[in-house]
């Protein structure tokens, strides 16, 4: 297979380093005497270098370079990243000589060289042209910075004299602690972060003399070119004249570099045949890689793997007699091939694709086409339209109704369900009745708060989050650059119902000084790919125009767009961005290309509004998600100013799976990244993000702004509304804060009648607030009941059956209710409000005195739901996955620890420190799970147990205190090598937050009985970052 890519790497190296010797060298490039024999290299020949991922989110640990002898990128071990950052604090200088210099790796970079430049450090950087692979932004950005100076070795295949190749990676640090690092990291996303490289720290004394005088041999050889700006011109146009040539273009860094030199006349012989095959092994991987909708047609083509997950699953409703099922599955996995195929396995003939966008209904009919082939009839309806009854309707909401009432659908799709609440839509659902019906989205978390979830009878067939779909490469990864926004001061635009008002806040954007500090961002950050490809998101339609002008203004190639625009007007705009030939980078937008619209060739995402919503900044994210062939990160930059959403855009990033806590804090949301992508919040960013959370300390008015927010989504909020919040929340601190929902709404003004007159002590007021307290029940029946008593006052029994027909989804852990003990659960949390004798209790008629009951199960129903929607994601929920799908150091609830063992949570079960999944699933046959906290005070005497980190690699625990050596439980522990069974350990800092997964361990010891002390060997050491996060200090 390899044959073939290696002759496309030369054939595409010849052609491009003909135009730079032209360009540069000229004549002179083909004398060997004007070659410099000291740069003559005979190790320069390059092997294959070696990828692969790690499994670990990357902290920023604060080392000293010679604290650690190499550096491999390994799973919970500094990254280069980390060494070079640590290296730029302490140093006086630094040269470095590298191949290949990426804007994935300077981005990440850049604030730390400016610093080092700031405090009189000083760069020499010598780069390369070899390969193509280094980009000239990247040079440029770097270059400009204070204390820098920059070189460039030109590669040429003009001469015989010198090897084309320079493969060398020599960071030399000088001053008070001087280093060499010698090994194989790129400036470069893979070479820095993710790739498994080899770094050999040097500091004896000859092997720094060694490494400064090759570094000067090869600054100051003549195939070296200071950095100037023909320099940088000639380049760019030489990888332009390439670019032309070859369909590839530039060749991206993670292909194997190796170059097998060929003779002249062999290398023009293989061009055009090997280029073609070079593309076809590109086309393949990228199609393996998640992208079943390109390359392939009708029967042979292959759903990618979550398609063939969702497909397994979606079978699996049908043949349970289900017609109903949602998808949810990040933007760019495909969900709408998988439709397609589903509804090819399905067997429908008459099918019908509904979508609120126009966008969304041409991408789809060519995907459909795709997978069921030609020879059925295919229409699409908009625009006032009506339909000929096709065997393949795409039609948008607003024309469905002219879809033939005669006609049965066969399969009905609803793209972005998330819509699927509004009137047109329900009309829609309520006059057909589909033989299957199949919601689509991201994002099923409404603003208003509605639940879509219940249009499809609660079956959630498959989700697959942004965050996950990443981690399993389905997704590009992204670098997010969080930087102040100084330009703007955000305490004067007026916030109105939780929300800046609109047209002050695009006045307050639309200013020249924020444009030039974009620039400055976006130069500096670079992009990944042949070509930058932007959006920008805007406030609305006058700050897009704006942008798009003064960009223009400032020589740059840039249109905005918004939903005022013609479709044809976006399709060529989009056609426009995603040409590698045309000059256009830059697209400005409002109100549009938040949902559906596939333009995989993006590469550049700029947030130039505040973020509001948590589901639009997914939505908004994932437009440049999609796997790319000449892009391997995604490019984010937000612009953060001081106002009360900073948090929503954040907090976003990270899984709603994993726990990052209400009051996080930056770094958090560090270590909760996806894996490979990394968070860089500036400093100025950092200071913002402490000022808003000093001030959300302030609890009475944090939640009277929690509440401006619901009020905003929804004219009357309930408890449960703050489920669907992008930040934690907990109801104690309003109760805290307020002391009940009812006070807080007069706190807010925004109090009913009834609610203003309520007494705190009179019955229905305690009656309320104790159904804001959780129950903390493992299983349904007591929250049923109290339902029950509300809706059914004079028959609680037939109250509890309606529950469940009220709420199919519960009837999962439908009870007799005699036998289940739910009237003693009630009995005990409503005290006094219980009347009668034991098993004809009725709730005291005192509590309906100011409401009728219909209104009353109203409010009932907002504070039980709190709690039930809450359990019914933990409990029935959780996404099933697989061991191999944890990832070391992130923090994980307890549901989805025991969801990534086959297994949905049951509290009643999962609830012990040492979980027994093995007899649950079969997947879990050799797993067991540890969780365990560290700081055990606030339990009962006989729970506090001595768990400890003892160093990066050890861990003592204790087991509980009726575990013996010789029953089950002990013995699954101690006797966990000799069964082949792996022991997984989760580590809290306390109660209530989440445990970060410190990977497989190892018995080495174990002393008493009853407890059992044991002492565990971890196969990963915990990084510095998260052991500070556990309350640990351990020495270096």
């Amino acid at each position: 297979m390899w044959s073939g890519l290696w002759s496309g790497v030369v054939t595409h190296q010849a052609g491009l380093l003909a135009a730079l010797a032209q360009t540069w060298h000229g004549p002179a490039a083909r004398d060997p005497a004007t070659r410099d024999p000291a740069t003559r290299d005979p190790a320069a020949s390059n092997p294959a270098a070696t990828s692969c991922q790690t499994a670990s989110p990357q902290p920023r640990p604060h080392v000293t370079p010679s604290a650690h002898a190499i550096v491999a990128n390994l799973p919970g071990e500094p990254r280069m990243l980390d060494m070079l950052r640590a290296g730029l604090r302490e140093a006086d200088a630094l040269d470095a000589a590298v191949s290949f210099v990426r804007c994935s790796g300077t981005g990440l970079l850049i604030d730390d060289i400016r610093a080092f430049g700031a405090r009189g450090g000083r760069l020499r950087l010598l780069a390369s042209t070899y390969l193509g692979v280094t980009q000239p932004d990247a040079l440029e950005a770097v270059a400009g910075l204070p204390g820098v100076t920059c070189r460039l070795h030109v590669s040429s295949f003009a001469t015989r004299e010198y090897a084309a190749g320079f493969h060398a990676k020599l960071y030399q640090f000088h001053g008070r602690a001087p280093a060499c690092w010698v090994g194989s990291s790129n400036l470069s996303k893979a070479g820095l972060t993710t790739s498994v490289e080899a770094n050999l720290l040097h500091v004896d004394p000859p092997a720094l003399d060694a490494g400064a005088r090759l570094f000067e041999r090869l600054w100051r050889a003549r195939t070296v070119v200071d950095l100037t700006g023909e320099a940088l011109a000639a380049y760019r146009e030489a990888l332009r004249r390439v670019a032309q040539q070859s369909p590839l273009g530039p060749l991206p860094a993670d292909l194997p570099s190796g170059l097998v030199e060929l003779p002249e006349p062999e290398l023009a012989h293989v061009l055009d045949a090997q280029l073609v095959a070079a593309q076809d092994l590109a086309a393949q991987g990228h199609a393996e890689r998640g992208h079943a909708e390109r390359g392939q047609s009708g029967a042979a083509l292959r759903p990618n793997e979550a398609q063939r997950e969702a497909l397994e699953r979606l079978a699996a409703l049908r043949a349970a007699g289900e017609r109903r099922a949602v998808v949810v599955a990040a933007t760019g996995v495909g969900k709408t091939v998988l439709a397609a195929l589903d509804a090819r396995a399905a067997g429908a003939r008459r099918i019908v694709f509904v979508s609120h966008r126009k966008e969304h209904l041409a991408q789809a009919r060519r995907a459909f086409e795709h997978v069921l082939g030609p020879d059925r009839r295919y229409e699409v309806v908009m625009d006032g339209a009506r339909s000929t009854g096709a065997d393949c309707t795409f039609v948008t909401i607003q024309s469905a109704r002219s879809l033939p009432e005669r006609l049965p659908i066969d399969y009905l799709v609803v793209d972005e369900f998330h819509h699927a609440a509004a009137p047109s839509y329900r009309a829609l659902l309520e006059r057909r009745d589909p033989g299957f019906l199949l919601g689509l989205t991201a994002t099923p978390e409404r603003q208003d708060g509605h639940d879509v979830l219940r249009l499809c009878d609660y079956n959630v067939a498959y989700e697959v989050r942004l965050t996950e779909a990443i981690d399993r490469g389905w997704l590009l990864p992204f670098h997010y650059y969080a930087a102040a926004d100084e330009a703007v001061s955000y305490d004067r635009i007026p916030w109105r119902s939780g929300r800046f008002d609109p047209t002050a806040l695009e006045n307050a954007l639309s200013v020249e000084a924020r444009v030039d500090a974009v620039l400055r961002h976006a130069f500096e950050r670079g992009f990944d790919g042949v070509q930058r490809r932007a959006v920008g998101f805007c406030a609305g339609i006058r700050h897009a125009e704006f942008m798009a002008d003064a960009l223009r203004r400032r020589g740059h190639e840039a249109v905005h767009l918004t939903g005022t625009d013609s479709l044809a007007e976006r399709e060529a705009a989009y056609a426009r961005l995603a040409s590698p030939t045309d000059p256009l980078s830059w697209i400005f937008v409002a109100d549009i290309l938040n949902e559906g619209v596939d333009i995989p060739a993006i590469n550049t995402l700029l947030m130039l509004r505040p973020t509001e919503s948590a589901t639009v900044f997914i939505q908004q994210l994932g437009r440049g998600l999609r796997l790319y062939p000449d892009c391997e990160v995604l490019t984010v930059l937000d612009f953060v100013g001081h106002h009360r959403a900073v948090w929503t855009a954040l907090q976003a990033l990270t899984s709603r799976d994993r726990a990052v806590d209400g009051d996080a804090t930056p770094q958090d949301l560090l270590l909760a990244a996806p894996r490979h992508c990394e968070i860089v919040l500036d400093r100025q960013t950092e200071r913002i993000l402490e000022k808003v959370t000093a001030q959300e300390r302030r609890p009475r008015e944090r939640w009277l702004d929690v509440y401006a927010q619901l009020r905003r989504r929804d004219p009357r909020p309930m408890p449960h509304h703050l489920l669907e919040l992008s930040r934690g929340v907990d109801f104690g601190q309003l109760r805290s804060a307020h002391g009940s929902w009812v006070r807080l709404r007069r706190a807010a003004k925004d109090a009913l009648p009834w609610e203003e007159a309520l007494d705190d002590d009179a019955p229905l007021a305690r009656f309320l607030g104790r159904l804001e307290r959780s129950l903390n029940a493992s299983r349904v029946f007591a929250y049923a009941l109290l339902w029950g008593l509300v809706a059914e006052p004079a028959d609680p029994a037939a109250g509890y059956e309606r529950f469940f027909r009220r709420f199919p989804r519960w009837r999962v852990e439908h009870g007799e209710l005699a036998k289940n003990g739910a009237w003693a659960t009630v009995a005990k949390h409503l005290g006094e409000l219980l009347r009668g004798p034991e098993g004809a209790q009725r709730l005291d008629p005192a509590v309906f005195g100011p409401l009728p009951p219909e209104e009353l199960l109203v409010e009932v129903e907002g504070r039980l739901r709190l709690w039930l929607d809450a359990d019914y994601r933990a409990r029935h929920g959780g996404v099933l996955r697989t061991p191999a799908q944890l990832v070391l150091h992130r923090r994980y609830t307890r549901p989805v620890i025991v969801n990534h063992f086959g297994v949905q949570f049951d509290p009643a079960k999962h609830n012990t420190g040492l979980l027994r999944l093995d007899q649950e699933h079969d997947d879990a046959s050799l797993h067991s799970v540890i969780v365990t906290k560290l700081d055990t005070s606030g339990a009962a005497q006989q729970h506090q147990y001595d768990n400890a980190l003892l160093d990066r690699r050890t861990f003592r625990w204790s087991s509980q205190n009726r575990q013996r050596r010789d029953n089950p439980a002990g013995r699954l522990v101690l006797d966990h090598a000799q069964t082949g069974r792996t022991l997984h350990l989760f580590v809290q800092a306390r109660s209530h937050t989440g445990a970060f997964y410190l990977g497989p361990v190892d018995v080495i010891d174990a002393q008493g009985d009853a407890p059992i002390q044991v002492t565990f060997r971890l196969r990963t050491p915990v990084p510095p970052e998260v052991a500070a996060e556990l309350g640990v200090n351990l020495p270096d």
